[in-house]
C-alpha cells in the first residue's frame, strides 16, 4: 500500500513495473464486469426484472438470503477496486478538479448501484431503471479513471504524491462502503439465521420440524476457506488506514478486527461439530465484529473531514 502516501513510483523501477501489472489487471477486471453484469442481469428492464421476479409466467421472488449475498461480494468487490485505484489515480498529473470530480462520482454511483437492489425488491421494479444506469455510469466515470492512470503511467511524465485533502476524500469514500458492508452484513446474518440463539443453532445442527437440515462440513468449509483471506485482507486494509488517524488505540482496534473476523468464521464449526451452545459465541463475535467495523468506519468518516 506503498501509493497511498508515497509517489515517484517511476523511479523504483521494480515498483513501477509492479503497479503497470496491477493495473493490466483492474482493466480485465473493468471488462470482465461487463460480461458479468449482462450475464447475470441483462442489459434490458425486462431481463433484470426476471432475475429478480422471475418470468411473469413463473414469477418467483427472488430471496433476501440470496440478494443480501449479491450485495455482500458486490460491495466487497467495489470497495477494494475503487481503494487502490483511487489511491494511483490521484498521483496522476491531470487536474486536481477533474480527479476528484470523477472519484465522487463514480463511488456514488457505485454505492448507488449497490443500494438499488433493495428498493427493487421492495419498494419498486422502477428501481430496476436507477440500478442499469447507475451501473452503466460507474463502469463508464471509473474506467475513464483508470485508461487515465494507465495512460499516464505509460507516457507521461513523473508522479507526485498524493495532497491531504484528497487522501482523505479517498478515505472518507472508503468508509461509505465499510458503513454499508456492515449493514449488508446484517442483512446476510437476518436472512439466513435469524438473530435469536434457536435460530442460529437451527441453522448449523438443522431442524426437522422445519425440515432443515445439519451443515455439512464440505459446506461449511467452501464459505469457511474463502472467507478467511477476504476477511484478512478487508480487516488490513481497514487497520491499515486507522494509522492514519489520531485515535487513542487505533492499534488494538485494528487487531481486534483479525481476532473477531477469524473467530467469527471458525464459530460456526464450532456450534456444529463440538456444542450447539456455542452458539451464543457465534452471535457475540459477530455482533462484535460488525460493532468495530461501525465504529472503524465512523472514526474514518470524523477523521477525513478534519
Amino acid at each position: 500500500m506503498r501509493f497511498f502516501i508515497s509517489a515517484n513510483i517511476k523511479e523504483n523501477r521494480p515498483l513501477y513495473y509492479l503497479v503497470l501489472a496491477f493495473l493490466l489487471l483492474l482493466l480485465l477486471y473493468w471488462l470482465s464486469s461487463w460480461f458479468f453484469f449482462y450475464s447475470k442481469y441483462g442489459f434490458t428492464y425486462t431481463s433484470v426484472f426476471k432475475y429478480f421476479f422471475g418470468d411473469p409466467s413463473f414469477p418467483e421472488k427472488i430471496s433476501l438470503s440470496q440478494l443480501s449475498e449479491d450485495m455482500h461480494i458486490e460491495t466487497f468487490l467495489k470497495a477494494f477496486y475503487l481503494l487502490v485505484l483511487f489511491s494511483l489515480f490521484l498521483l496522476s498529473s491531470f487536474s486536481e478538479r477533474w480527479k476528484v470530480s470523477l472519484i465522487i462520482i463514480s463511488t456514488l454511483f457505485g454505492l448507488t448501484e449497490i443500494a438499488s437492489e433493495l428498493f427493487i425488491l421492495y419498494v419498486s421494479p422502477l428501481f430496476i431503471y436507477i440500478k442499469l444506469t447507475s451501473f452503466f455510469l460507474f463502469q463508464i466515470l471509473s474506467g475513464i479513471a483508470l485508461f487515465l492512470t494507465l495512460i499516464f503511467f505509460l507516457f507521461m511524465g513523473e508522479d507526485k504524491a498524493s495532497g491531504t485533502s484528497n487522501i482523505k476524500l479517498v478515505l472518507f469514500l472508503f468508509s461509505l462502503f465499510v458503513l454499508l458492508f456492515t449493514f449488508v452484513n446484517f442483512l446476510v446474518f437476518f436472512s439466513k439465521m435469524g438473530f435469536t440463539f434457536e435460530s442460529v443453532k437451527s441453522y448449523y445442527i438443522g431442524d426437522p420440524q422445519i425440515f432443515a437440515k445439519p451443515k455439512t462440513f464440505e459446506g461449511m468449509f467452501k464459505v469457511f476457506h474463502p472467507h478467511l483471506i477476504s476477511m484478512a485482507v478487508y480487516s488490513l486494509a481497514v487497520a491499515h488506514l486507522l494509522l492514519f488517524i489520531n485515535s487513542k488505540g487505533k492499534f488494538w482496534l485494528g487487531l481486534s478486527l483479525f481476532v473477531l473476523s477469524f473467530l467469527d468464521n471458525l464459530a460456526g464449526f464450532l456450534v456444529r461439530f463440538v456444542h450447539p451452545e456455542l452458539a451464543i459465541l457465534k452471535m457475540l463475535t459477530f455482533l462484535l465484529l460488525q460493532a468495530v467495523l461501525l465504529y472503524t468506519s465512523l472514526l474514518l468518516l470524523l477523521h477525513s473531514r478534519t
